[in-house]
């Protein structure tokens, strides 16, 4: 089964594609690139929280961001509930005791939205927290699958296949412990057929797995 960009299998996912630290101003960066889909991530320098009390523990903020070209669709609701879930992400995976009564603030520019963002901007996180000697528990990044209209599953979602699926799942986890530190489902299905979705989209992350990791650890410059 042939796909609208080439791809031969329901099961094939797209190579990411990782850079860090090429954004001038920041504490780090990251850029993550998934075919045509580019997002950037930077982070700033920690400061130190005020009007909030955490004890041991510090807090990571995120701000998602839209370019003009990115996409015909500039849902800001949508960003913001991104940015909100990677929020989530980053309280799961950071060890927050190491950055105590810390703010870390992220900068995600979604550039262009060709599917998978979700993918490029969790990696993204994940590759400039790490180039910014933020200590994490587990790497991590995401990948999407969906139920099409003719029956098949396919994963890693390019923005046509998101767009006329009649469902889908995003899951982001950690590449090494696997632990799942988001999940969300788009659309109606069978229990049975839900199941499948969320195994196609965590073998999708298993088969990036060893390049992600040989990127975040060991990255271009």
């Amino acid at each position: 089964m042939k796909r609208a960009d080439g791809r031969e299998s329901p099961e094939a996912v797209r190579a990411i594609h990782v850079a860090t630290n090429m954004l001038a101003n920041c504490h780090s960066s990251a850029c993550v690139e998934i075919g045509q889909t580019r997002v950037l991530c930077g982070v700033r320098p920690p400061q130190q929280l005020v009007q909030e009390y955490r004890g041991t523990r510090g807090r990571v903020s995120c701000q998602v961001h839209r370019s003009l070209a990115s996409s015909l669709n500039l849902d800001n609701s949508s960003d913001r509930d991104m940015a909100l879930a990677l929020e989530g992400v980053a309280e799961q995976a950071v060890v927050l005791e190491r950055i105590p009564q810390l703010l870390v603030e992220v900068l995600i520019e979604i550039v262009h939205d060709d599917g998978a963002v979700w993918d490029a901007a969790t990696t993204a996180l994940c590759a400039a927290l790490t180039a910014g000697g933020v200590e994490l528990y587990d790497s991590f990044s995401a990948c999407s699958a969906a139920l099409r209209h003719d029956g098949a599953i396919v994963a890693d979602l390019a923005r046509e296949e998101a767009a006329t699926a009649i469902a889908s799942v995003v899951v982001c986890s950690g590449l090494s412990l696997g632990g799942v530190y988001y999940c969300c489902h788009r659309g109606a299905c069978e229990a049975t057929t839900m199941s499948q979705l969320l195994q196609a989209a965590m073998k999708g992350i298993q088969v990036r797995k060893v390049p992600l990791l040989e990127q975040i650890r060991n990255p271009l410059v």
